[in-house]
């Protein structure tokens, strides 16, 4: 277990952020003494992977624990394989896909690593994460003790589980490696996809599959490495459709998807594209070009100048539409 003094807190937003202590753990066994300097510290702990899902402050006056676990092991038993939390999500994938596992490909390319993956129950093109979890293994730093959580106990819904804001460090998932047995390409960007390229729909292999997204995904959301960003910055909506203001813009003009029998679901890029004329410009900040959820970053931007540009676009929103957007990544107080 190495401890680190005032290290810097990598993160895709490339904010410089630094925090008091560091720690790497990649042993269960380190999990005692790290409970230990935690009990004894009184400071706010944070847990990352590839802090791609994070919005930090420029210094963290506590305790950021980086968990190194990369093990992949498959449990024919049980039809799962175990992976280490800090394994690259997309690595992880393609390692599915190589052994012919379904259920996984339509989650291509996300970014950041499995252990950070059932947090904020990842999605995309119709497969959410919480359909391949069987199980999260996790030590609790503040009780002291480990805990080993079913799917029930994740309590999964969109964008959200019951792992986010505990204090919980995720060293271990199985996923279930045989709960899909064909190709989910009922999206829509998928079959627009198909029908432009031409493709016929029987040769589509799994690898294939993965690809399709892959090429789905670059056309629409840019590389963190090369442009600063955490993917989508706001959740979808959840609203009832008569409290929508309509004064300005049409129902038609927006994107609503049924949720339930009083609800529907609003698309959030269709809101900001239609109200960006409207919004504040910032020197380090902005709209990506090809995506309206995704915020971007010059590399010299920090949390206020981030954050104050994302409340401008919930004001607008909210005075607009009557709607309420909800900040998808992490951001850290």
């Amino acid at each position: 277990m190495n401890i680190l003094s005032n290290h810097n807190i990598s993160n895709s937003l490339k904010i410089n952020s630094k925090c008091r202590f560091f720690i790497e753990i990649n042993e269960v066994t380190q999990f005692e003494n790290l409970y230990k300097f935690v009990n004894e510290q009184k400071l706010p702990v944070l847990v990352i992977g590839e802090g791609t899902n994070i919005v930090p402050k420029d210094y963290f006056e506590g305790v950021v624990i980086k968990p190194t676990f990369n093990k992949v092991q498959y449990n024919t038993n049980d039809s799962t394989v175990s992976v280490g939390s800090s394994v690259n999500w997309h690595s992880f994938v393609k390692e599915m896909i190589k052994n012919k596992i379904y259920g996984f490909e339509n989650l291509s390319l996300i970014p950041g690593s499995v252990g950070a993956s059932p947090i904020q129950n990842i999605g995309a093109y119709g497969q959410e994460v919480s359909n391949l979890i069987a199980r999260v293994d996790c030590f609790d730093y503040v009780k002291n003790k480990f805990l080993s959580l079913s799917n029930s106990d994740c309590n999964f819904s969109y964008r959200k589980s019951s792992l986010k804001d505990k204090p919980y460090i995720i060293f271990n998932i199985d996923f279930i490696t045989n709960g899909f047995k064909s190709l989910n390409l009922e999206y829509e960007s998928i079959q627009n996809y198909i029908k432009d390229n031409n493709i016929n729909l029987s040769s589509i292999s799994l690898n294939r599959a993965s690809e399709i997204i892959v090429d789905i995904r670059n056309s629409i959301l840019p590389d963190p490495i090369q442009v600063p960003n955490v993917g989508s910055f706001f959740k979808n909506p959840t609203i009832n459709k008569n409290e929508i203001n309509t004064s300005k813009f049409n129902l038609e003009d927006l994107i609503i998807w049924h949720h339930d029998s009083d609800t529907v679901k609003v698309g959030a890029a269709r809101l900001i594209q239609l109200v960006k004329n409207d919004l504040e410009n910032f020197n380090n900040v902005s709209i990506y070009s090809n995506h309206a959820l995704v915020l971007v970053s010059n590399g010299k931007a920090t949390q206020r100048e981030i954050l104050s540009f994302a409340n401008n676009i919930k004001d607008v929103i909210n005075e607009t539409f009557n709607i309420s957007l909800d900040i998808e990544p992490t951001v850290i107080n």
